[in-house]
């Protein structure tokens, strides 16, 4: 008996001296503290220490004076809630060097009362230093740290606090109130989407938007973050990243207005350089035809003023082509027998040394005018036919196609939704990357002898008929202009053939003409003299009215529309009042006014674009005077 109790004492001294020899190996200090905070148990010291010494004194002896009050705190707690409580203090981790600790405090229970302590003080000086490190570099470029849990609350770090102008004294808002009181108007959708494709797929943004700071101050913050979910899947939070971006964003904008600048003086120049050559030979010409003695001499001079002034017209409709201020006349076509009807012409215009295959894959329409669309097709393949002199392949290619967001946003700035896309590729030698930023710039060329209208144009056509234009090149390997046009499922109509010109049936109608312009107006009256119309011309709004209510009434009113003092709209709007069977003709050289909407024309009014031959005013004139009095007028 005596001889098995003796065993029994020998195994729990060798499992007290395994157990003891355990603890001293442990990383962490683990000690057991008297409820007063007296160590009663160390399982090894720090360099530089005795146990004797320590044994039996206050932890207020090895704790620094700043960290004293939290540590009392937690063992005060523990003792209260008899919980595991945990804080962070300095401590020494040699005779002459101090670490940071991570320190948790546990109850020891007896018959249901806390009787001591066991307080853990594990070394996170490294973690520390690389927490201290990330910080620095944290701060160093601006980012704030922030959290977001399922139920909409979460934290801010200084940094975050700083860009959102929230003092240290507020509390981090939640979710709902960042959103009401942080967020404007027009960004809450953005951030909203982002946080549920956070839920979905884990990554929240990177997202670009704007906050509101408490004084009422605009920023813009770039925010990104990852969701931290459980074994299981579920979502514990979002913990992400912000910056504030105001800076970068006022220097893009700076960027982009000094690009405009570049833009427009290459535009000025561009124009004036055309300009230039027509007005030197209309007043050449002019000069030369005032020294004639015979009409037979002036008739060439006549037809080269002619000629100038055509290719001036020509030049402005293009440069209105470009700032979408082309009056326009859309209607529902299938851009699948457009292209096939030009597809002689195409064949015509690339001549035999290149290949042109066509690919119509798409079954739905488009709402666009017609003849800009061919203008369109027709730029796009005499750009790629010039970007290959000694011969290549040529494809012109129609699908239906369905722009996610990613691709509306990322690629083109453009709605989701569906759309007809129309590609045209080439072999020829591509663009260089440097001057694929610009090539849709007006004047702006890479080849010899080359206008720079002809892009620009194309670009200015497909922007104001709702549209996108893309182009993708590689030297040496070819270039892809691809126009996206919002698709018209329904095939409502078909492209119709160019109207036939109007032959004039004059019947003597009395007319009124309303024109600030001089020069303009006399050349209105003398063409409707000459056609054996009756006229009566006004300068501006008030004296047409004048005229009309002293002279009236009149067959139509051609009126211009945009005039100092009364617009032309509102000389139309009186006269059509006073005389319901009053057609109307508006003309003018300016888009931007009340019967125009970007460009395209309000149903029912008749429009004459400036400048116009006579032939092309009175083939307007006499359709507006044969057309049914619902479709003559506003």
């Amino acid at each position: 008996m005596t001889d098995s109790k003796d065993d029994h004492i020998r195994a729990l001294e060798d499992e007290v001296r395994r157990l003891k020899l355990m603890l001293e190996s442990a990383p962490d200090f683990i000690t057991r503290l008297s409820v007063d905070g007296k160590f009663l148990y160390f399982n090894r010291l720090a360099p530089g220490f005795e146990m004797s010494e320590v044994i039996g004194t206050s932890v207020d002896n090895y704790v620094p004076p700043e960290f004293r009050e939290r540590a009392w705190q937690a063992m005060a707690r523990v003792r209260e809630t008899g919980t595991v409580q945990q804080y962070e203090t300095l401590g020494r981790t040699g005779v002459d060097t101090m670490g940071h600790y991570l320190t948790r405090v546990s109850p020891v229970l007896e018959n249901g009362e806390v009787t001591s302590l066991v307080l853990i003080a594990t070394d996170v000086t490294a973690l520390e230093e690389n927490r201290t490190l990330l910080q620095v570099a944290l701060d160093a470029t601006g980012l704030g740290i922030w959290t977001l849990d399922p139920g909409g609350s979460g934290t801010w770090d200084d940094t975050t606090r700083e860009i959102f102008g929230v003092t240290g004294d507020l509390p981090s808002p939640d979710l709902s109130g960042m959103l009401a009181e942080r967020i404007p108007e027009a960004d809450k959708s953005l951030v909203t989407d982002g946080l549920q494709q956070a839920v979905l797929t884990g990554r929240y943004g990177p997202l670009e938007h704007r906050i509101v700071r408490p004084d009422g101050e605009l920023r813009w913050v770039s925010a990104s973050g990852t969701a931290l979910r459980d074994h299981e899947g579920k979502l514990l939070r979002i913990v992400g990243s912000v910056q504030d971006i105001t800076h970068r964003r006022v220097l893009e904008a700076r960027l982009l207005e000094a690009q405009k600048l570049e833009s427009i003086g290459r535009l000025a120049g561009g124009v004036a350089h055309d300009f230039n050559n027509m007005l030197t030979a209309i007043l050449g010409n002019v000069a030369l035809a005032m020294r004639s003695s015979s009409l037979d001499e002036v008739q060439p001079h006549l037809s080269e003023v002619r000629e100038a002034a055509e290719r001036s017209a020509s030049l402005t409709a293009q440069l209105l082509a470009f700032a979408r201020r082309q009056v326009i006349e859309p209607k529902v076509i299938d851009p699948n027998s457009l292209i096939d009807r030009l597809n002689a012409l195409l064949c015509r215009v690339l001549g035999e040394h290149i290949t042109l295959t066509v690919e119509l894959r798409s079954t739905a329409c488009v709402r666009v005018d017609a003849s800009q669309l061919e203008q369109v097709v027709l730029n796009l393949v005499t750009n790629a036919r010039d970007s290959m002199p000694r011969g290549g392949r040529l494809s012109v290619q129609t699908t239906d196609v369905e722009l996610s967001d990613g691709q509306a946003r990322g690629q083109l700035d453009a709605a989701r939704g569906p759309y007809v896309r129309i590609a045209v590729s080439d072999t020829g030698g591509g663009i260089p990357a440097e001057a694929l930023p610009h090539v849709f710039e007006p004047f702006f060329t890479t080849r010899q002898g080359g206008t720079g209208l002809g892009l620009a144009t194309c670009y200015g056509i497909v922007k104001q008929s709702g549209g996108h234009i893309t182009v993708h090149s590689t030297l040496d390997q070819g270039t892809t202009f691809v126009v996206y046009l919002p698709r018209i499922d329904a095939r409502e109509a078909e492209c119709a053939p160019p109207a036939a010109p109007v032959v004039p049936s004059v019947k003597g109608e009395r007319i009124l003409v309303v024109e600030d312009e001089p020069a303009v107006r006399s050349v209105i009256e003398r063409t409707l003299e000459l056609a054996s119309y009756r006229v009566v011309v006004a300068s501006n709004g008030d004296e047409g009215l004048r005229i009309a209510d002293a002279q009236g009434p009149f067959d139509i009113l051609i009126t211009d529309a945009v005039m100092p003092g009364m617009s032309g709209w509102e000389v139309g709007k009186r006269l059509g009042a006073l005389w319901p069977k009053l057609r109307i003709l508006y003309i003018s050289g300016y888009t931007e006014d009340a019967i125009l909407h970007g460009g395209v024309l309000e149903p029912g009014v008749r429009f004459l674009q400036k400048p116009f031959s006579p032939t092309e005013l009175l083939s307007a004139l006499r359709r507006a005077l044969n057309a049914p009095l619902s479709d003559s007028s506003s």
